[in-house]
């Protein structure tokens, strides 16, 4: 079983809200958003969850520094970066590319908070685990302690944020009365729903004996094929759940669907309206890169059903900012396609 410290950086639980009027822009009935955009610890965003088990991996193995992963948009690096710094750790962050102009928010915010970033010179994304484990490997030999992490913190351990955050949700969703239904988040590398599997599977939380649940989990993947991404959300799904006892009173199946639209970090002009359509008529701020996406699908794809929809917003603020700071020159990685 693993139980690995954890540093409390969220203000938890984040709100449950019926949301009749997105539900009405989206064509659905009975609507619910569990707002992780509102994690509470610096500008928020669902990657805080994970960020303190890693944070506390990392602590509990005396660790000087952190070596991740993350994109010139990847608000898990900056939030990362902040909340190393805040606890005293180094942080190196290798991305993919060349240094962009002008810079995305997130990469902005990650160096003011102390990052210090590593380019691959390739286009490919894929090449920032390789680079970033042969950077840790220089810095051991240099007398350091890295803690390497991957894209979006898709670890076991990073995965355990979102195994109890499925406890909260249940809690919640018991006291609005709810035993069935449809839950949709968006997917990039796969470890926060690897943990919603995990513990909706697995008894993290010990309220086995709780009121039954009936639980449709759906992934819109917005980055990797989904066949790419499946197996490996399963084993990160059993390794959080190792050892631990079966939910008898959860019924929880799962499915991961194919959201890239145009590609990563990449929309159209219809993406750009619905986007800016949906926070006009719900208040919420929804990136293009993953909410977006997502949301589009559950609207145009996700079948007519009477059951209660879950969708659960991850945040995306800084690529709000980039989108809507700089209409007239927008950053590399967040453009439109004509």
């Amino acid at each position: 079983m693993i139980v690995p410290p954890h540093l409390p950086l969220a203000a938890l639980p984040t709100p449950l809200q019926h949301r009749p009027d997105l539900g009405a822009a989206l064509g659905r009935k009975a609507f619910w958003v569990k707002r992780d955009d509102l994690t509470g610890h610096s500008w928020g965003g669902n990657k805080v969850r994970t960020i303190e088990y890693l944070l506390g991996d990392a602590k509990a193995q005396s660790c000087d520094m952190v070596v991740l992963c993350g994109g010139p948009t990847s608000n898990f690096a900056a939030l990362m970066t902040a909340a190393c710094t805040a606890h005293g750790l180094e942080t190196v962050q290798v991305s993919y590319g060349t240094e962009p102009s002008p810079k995305p928010a997130a990469l902005a915010v990650g160096e003011a908070a102390g990052a210090t970033i590593r380019y691959t010179g390739s286009v490919d994304r894929s090449t920032m685990e390789d680079a970033a484990d042969a950077l840790a490997d220089v810095l051991r030999a240099q007398g350091r302690r890295p803690y390497p992490v991957p894209r979006g913190g898709a670890t076991v351990i990073g995965a355990l944020g979102y195994a109890h955050a499925a406890g909260e949700v249940r809690r919640q969703l018991r006291l609005a009365g709810i035993d069935a239904l449809t839950l949709v988040i968006p997917v990039g590398s796969g470890g926060s729903i690897a943990g919603l599997l995990a513990g909706f599977l697995f008894d993290f939380e010990g309220d086995d004996k709780e009121s039954p649940l009936d639980v449709e989990l759906i992934g819109v993947s917005v980055s990797r094929p989904p066949e790419a991404l499946r197996d490996e959300i399963d084993a990160k799904a059993r390794g959080c759940g190792e050892r631990r006892l079966r939910l008898a009173n959860v019924r929880c199946r799962w499915e991961l669907v194919d959201g890239r639209g145009a590609g990563f970090n990449r929309y159209d002009a219809d993406d750009a309206a619905f986007v800016d359509e949906l926070m006009r008529r719900s208040g919420l701020l929804i990136d293009t890169t993953y909410n977006g996406k997502a949301l589009r699908w559950l609207r145009d794809l996700l079948p007519q059903t009477d059951r209660s929809i879950l969708y659960w917003h991850t945040g995306g603020a800084l690529a709000v900012a980039d989108r809507l700071g700089s209409p007239r020159h927008p950053s590399p990685y967040h453009q439109e396609t004509k």
